[in-house]
């Protein structure tokens, strides 16, 4: 089976996982603004893969992925190694092509369940879950934190890389920091380091607080990464991983360029989702187009809206006032 962690280039530009942010309809639309080498699923209950619920009967809607997101991980948490069998199994069977481990969610109710970043004080379940992973025969990376109260980098790192994973994404904070304080690149290097003196065959990625294509690339040269995956970036700039040197930033975009992409995404949304998802999860997205705005009205007003077709009313609305052209192609 091929091996998604050996074939993509390097430096890796992932988009990372983050919750209620990376469903199928923010990923698409990323990968049209500026494809990332890798995407990731939001995080999946292991047992919500073998035993969905949901309004879309037989699919969870953090499962739904089209063809044009591939390469396409899975990231799964929990704390039960049969319900990690069964998942990679069905996981296979849906296209995907990996799977990755949550072991850095830092929430306290995800903690107190012993899962995702609870495991940096169970290493022993950790790395039942890991071999439990690999049933499907999916190749397995884990995302994870370089320790839980304390920096154990040495010692947390050591043991997963010792399970014969695919690739390790360290976000460079404890999991007690959540998402304070600076991120501990130098921790980072020090993993890339572990895994070249243990010789084994797993690419080491950094993750946190990285906004821009070349900060990617300076820290994958700086602390010798395999890649970078980037989160809340994204936020300031969906146009991040764009190659194009000629292309304008989405900083330089007039607001009728900023409004157009919201119609985009406010459109997929609808067109993917309709009535199973919660409208209210779309407007946490609006203030990435409306950012650098000086009159808050319009943001104000989708805020307010609770359907489509009220935002699309205000959004008409707004475009009736502009004389400006658009310059980006709202398909």
């Amino acid at each position: 089976m091929p091996n998604v962690w050996r074939d993509l280039p390097r430096p890796i530009h992932g988009l990372a996982p983050m919750e209620d942010v990376t469903d199928t309809v923010f990923r698409r639309l990323i990968i049209r603004w500026g494809r990332p080498d890798i995407v990731f699923t939001e995080f999946i209950h292991a047992g919500l893969v073998v035993e969905p619920r949901g309004k879309r009967p037989g699919l969870t809607p953090r499962l739904v992925h089209s063809p044009t997101e591939k390469p396409i991980a899975a990231q799964i948490w929990g704390n039960d190694p049969e319900q990690y069998a069964r998942a990679s199994l069905r996981l296979r069977d849906l296209g995907f092509d990996a799977i990755d481990i949550n072991m850095g969610c830092p929430v306290p109710k995800i903690r107190r369940s012993g899962a995702c970043s609870a495991l940096i004080r169970n290493p022993l379940l950790a790395g039942e879950l890991i071999d439990a992973a690999k049933t499907g025969g999916l190749p397995v990376s884990v995302k994870t934190r370089i320790g839980y109260d304390r920096v154990e980098t040495e010692e947390w790192v050591g043991h997963l890389l010792c399970q014969g994973i695919d690739a390790l994404t360290l976000h460079g904070r404890t999991a007690m920091q959540e998402s304070e304080g600076p991120v501990q690149w130098e921790e980072i290097a020090r993993a890339a380091r572990i895994a070249r003196a243990m010789r084994v065959d797993t690419a080491v990625l950094g993750n946190g607080d990285v906004m821009s294509r070349d900060e990617i690339d300076s820290r994958c040269a700086r602390y010798a990464l395999d890649g970078v995956l980037v989160g809340r970036g994204v936020f300031s700039d969906p146009f991040l991983f764009a190659i194009d040197p000629a292309r304008t930033g989405f900083a330089g975009l007039s607001d009728s360029d900023k409004v157009a992409m919201l119609c985009e995404h406010v459109a997929l949304y609808r067109e993917v989702w309709g009535a199973t998802r919660n409208y209210e999860i779309l407007k946490k997205f609006y203030k990435i187009y409306l950012q650098g705005f000086a009159d808050p009205t319009l943001r104000d007003e989708l805020n307010r809206t609770h359907d489509y077709a009220s935002a699309e009313s205000v959004i008409g609305r707004w475009f009736a006032t502009r004389t400006e052209p658009t310059a980006v192609d709202a398909r």
